[in-house]
Order: structure tokens, then sequence, then C-alpha cells
């Protein structure tokens, strides 16, 4: 999943393309530059390891009794 700070390189995942494309945002949904389908932040692989790193790392600072100071 590339991540940019720039607005014109940033990307988001086109299922139709089924690859991070650049894309066109309305107010109500983002669509895909090149086919016009409408495109989300993740691809369903990237979701689930983005999901499972999460879980990890919460099971890891419950077994290390890690605090998060706010």
């Amino acid at each position: 999943m590339p991540l940019s700070n720039n607005y014109f390189e940033d990307t988001k995942y086109c299922p139709c393309c089924r690859e991070y494309v650049l894309y066109l945002k309305s107010p109500k949904a983002s669509y895909c530059a090149d086919c016009g389908a409408e495109v989300s932040l993740f691809s369903a692989a990237d979701k689930h390891a983005f999901e499972l790193s999460l879980k990890k790392e919460k099971l890891r600072r419950i077994q290390n009794h890690d605090k998060r100071v706010s």
C-alpha cells in the first residue's frame, strides 16, 4: 500500500483495475481516474494485514503491560 504526502500522487485501491490508482474525489465518494469505479483506501488483503498487525500489537502491549500515555 503506497503512502504519499502529495495529493497529486496519492492513490487508493480500485477493485476493477486491481491496483492502487490515482483517484478523483467527490463529497460522497472517490472514483478511479482510469475506469471510474468507486475506490477504497485499502485492498481486502491490505486491510486484513493491517487489522492483523493491530491485533498483534494490542496483544504485545497487554502481555508486556505497556500503558499508553496521553
